[in-house]
């Protein structure tokens, strides 16, 4: 394939890092102090009186321990993503994106539950609307507008409203310390411990603004040092603001406790005038805790789709205000489905569900990172793992037992949430092969087809003129026995810069390398198709080309092992094994030897059943042989004799009837498979091997010992893996 000057898989504009300590400090405690506190605390003290105060600092004991684990799981990943990332580097792909459209939920009904709370005081307070969440819906569209046209402007919007709607809180809890009794605070203790964890779950959903402040460290300056910092110190300046405003609620006396129980108590304490201040107070809390959630979740959906667990499209990110446009909009659209179909206290029980849901997952994912990565540096380290996290899982999942007790909500949630699962499993089982990898489609700057389309096709990428003639003539022998055609493909790769138009100075260029495949191809009397593309990423251009042309079967040449970081074939080449739908034959020719002796060993299993198929098929157009071999340890029992003998037998069985003419067995005693086999080859022109097993994750591409033999046999190479639709379909789901 021809070199490019590109340097990365994939072109997208960064976030811009615009948010200082005081901006992400102004995200937690705006997120945290908001509906919660202006519409639950009379809930609250409706349910379990002045224990309201405990309920809500259960809350905030619970919050902290997952607090500490996005502290340390900031402090090693300090993108964007928060939970989602914590656990897309952990857990398998369903799991973790199980983990991100939780929190796409729980942001979107969180930031649902703000608006229409925003909603309920705008028309008690301020005017009747003929909407009943016209008021929320109009801020919605104002907020997600704010948040398109940059970061840094719903930044300062964000520290503007937050220090405003704290002053009117510490007004309000000064007009109502006066009036504090003890006797009173005493008698409305509720020792009603079920009702009390119930309430706790119900107020929960005031202290998740901390995992707000942790989604935005893609935006962050100095996250690792700052997210921390600010997680903590609003953590600590809402629970001691939450309790105050409890108490000065319960004092008030009121006959009814509900949702306007503290704008009530407001205008007792503080007069009309100080009553309508605290209720403006009350609506930018909510405007505020609203921008930071639409913050939030477009974050958590732009690194879904950045990873892959969402359209790369829903990723896009402006170049000129730098935030994610799509993301934002997706986002906006389901808050306002979310503000229309439910009611305010469903809603704060849908979002604790499925943000519970989330918090448990987060800190067993710390449980295993730990385990599974015992060595990377954590510049933040959560003392007493695994105790304190457990801790967290303990806690999280009784508060989301008490949420149980409302079916309706947590039925939704369950419902959303498996719906949301089975779509990620049906789009990324029906997704094209080519669209695992990034970057944009390949154009077809050539195509000259076949005169007789055969109906077996063999795609054979060129890139080497040195080997063209080897790899036809081993795609011919196998198309041959099939009616079959070859598709030959020429991939020019252009810089990321440039656009894969047509360009015919390309396509002049690959002419004589066409030629040598099509006379390679005659010569053998196979049909052939000569295609030229024109794309960033060969390993994409070669996918499309086997799904648009249908092809069975991929001839890849190879010329060895990558010393790249976290490549093992080379980049095309891995990729193209990884993703493709196809058998693949893939090639490490040494020197132009013709390769009549074949040693085909094999332990059974489909792959090796396909490379005697293609070794039958390459032996007889060369009038060669195949021997088929095992290794067994020197100490084998006759009982493991027997049936590797066997097993050699009906192997060999199968290579004649697939068109072999000349095979024999050999056993090859050695403690070692793979030395034992390389030291055998020696008498043979190639070896030819399956994969082994059926691994669908990428680290393992064929096969530990297919792998070894390849790397370290000084013979010609062949390693065959076959196409398993239900494996691969797996392989789509639970691979990387």
């Amino acid at each position: 394939m021809q070199n490019s000057s590109k340097t990365s898989l994939e072109i997208h504009t960064d976030l811009s890092r615009d948010l200082g300590l005081t901006s992400a400090l102004a995200i937690g405690v705006g997120t945290m102090i908001a509906a919660g506190i202006f519409k639950l605390s009379g809930l609250a003290v409706r349910n379990v009186g002045s224990a309201a105060v405990v309920a809500f600092l259960m809350a905030a004991v619970v919050a902290t321990f997952t607090a500490l684990t996005y502290s340390e799981f900031v402090s090693i990943y300090p993108d964007v993503g928060e939970g989602y990332l914590y656990a897309r580097k952990t857990f398998s792909p369903p799991l973790a994106f199980l983990v991100g459209w939780a929190l796409f939920l729980g942001y979107t009904s969180s930031c649902a539950f703000y608006l229409v709370s925003l909603s309920s005081f705008f028309n008690e307070f301020i005017w009747q609307l003929p909407l009943e969440t016209l008021a929320g819906v109009v801020a919605l569209l104002a907020l997600t507008l704010l948040n398109i046209r940059g970061t840094k402007e719903s930044g300062r919007f964000q520290v503007i409203v937050t220090i405003a709607k704290v002053l009117l809180l510490g007004w309000f809890v000064l007009g109502g310390m006066r009036h504090l009794n003890a006797a009173t605070l005493l008698d409305k203790f509720s020792t009603d411990i079920l009702q009390l964890g119930s309430t706790a779950a119900l107020v929960f959903i005031t202290f998740f603004g901390f995992s707000a402040i942790a989604a935005s460290a893609g935006e962050v300056i100095d996250p690792i040092r700052t997210i921390p910092r600010a997680i903590f110190l609003s953590m600590g300046i809402v629970t001691v603001l939450y309790t105050l405003v409890v108490l000065v609620v319960v004092v008030a006396g009121l006959t009814d406790y509900s949702e306007a129980s503290m704008g009530v108590a407001a205008v007792q304490f503080l007069g009309p005038i100080g009553g309508m201040v605290i209720v403006a107070g009350a609506l930018f809390s909510m405007i505020s805790a609203s921008n930071a959630s639409i913050m939030a979740g477009s974050r958590v959906t732009l690194s879904m789709s950045r990873l892959g667990h969402l359209p790369a499209s829903t990723g896009l990110v402006h170049p000129r205000t730098r935030t994610p446009i799509v993301s934002l909009a997706v986002v906006g659209v389901m808050i306002l489905i979310f503000a229309v179909t439910l009611p305010l206290e469903e809603l704060a029980h849908y979002a604790d569900t499925v943000l519970l849901l989330v918090l448990t997952l987060v800190n067993a994912a710390l449980i295993i990172h730990r385990r599974r990565y015992p060595n990377l540096k954590r510049p933040f380290r959560v003392p007493l793992v695994p105790l304190l996290p457990g801790l967290g899982i303990a806690a999280n999942l009784y508060l989301l037992s008490q949420a149980l007790h409302n079916l309706f909500p947590v039925t939704l949630a369950a419902g959303s949430l498996l719906a949301g699962l089975l779509a990620f499993l049906l789009w990324k089982g029906s997704q094209a092969e080519e669209e695992m990898l990034p970057g944009t489609p390949s154009r077809v700057a050539l195509e000259r087809p076949a005169a007789n389309k055969g109906r077996y096709r063999v795609l054979v990428p060129l890139a080497n003129p040195g080997n063209v003639e080897q790899l036809i003539g081993m795609a011919a022998a196998v198309a041959s026995k099939r009616q079959g055609e070859i598709i030959a493909l020429r991939v020019v790769e252009v810089p990321e810069q440039l656009p894969p138009s047509r360009d015919d100075a390309h396509v002049e260029r690959e002419r004589h390398l066409l030629q040598q495949a099509q006379a390679a191809a005659q010569n053998h009397q196979i049909p052939v198709t000569s295609l030229v593309r024109i794309g960033h990423d060969a390993a994409r251009a070669i996918l499309e080309t086997a799904r648009e042309q249908d092809c069975d079967l991929i001839v890849l040449g190879w010329k060895g092992y990558t010393s790249t970081a976290r490549k093992i074939l080379g980049e095309v080449v891995d990729s193209v094994v990884n993703h493709a739908r196809r058998n693949i034959m893939l090639v490490r020719l040494i020197g132009e030897k013709p390769l009549r002796k074949l040693l085909l060993p094999t332990a059974g299993g489909e792959h090796a059943r396909r490379a005697e198929e293609y070794a039958a098929a390459l032996s007889q157009q060369a009038n060669g042989s195949v021997t088929v071999c095992s290794v067994v340890p020197p100490d084998a029992d006759e009982e493991v004799m027997n049936e590797v003998r066997t097993r050699l037998e009906q192997a060999v069985a199968r290579v004649e009837k697939f068109g072999g003419s000349k095979v024999d067995s050999q056993l090859i005693r050695h403690r070692s498979i793979s030395v034992g086999i390389i030291q055998e080859a020696r008498r043979y022109d190639a070896i030819i091997v399956g994969a082994a097993g059926s691994s669908i994750y990428p680290q393992i591409l064929f096969g530990s010992i297919p792998e070894s033999i390849a790397k370290h046999a000084d013979r010609p190479v062949i390693m065959v893996k076959n196409h398993h639709p239900v494996k691969a379909l797996l392989g789509r789901v639970m691979g990387e």
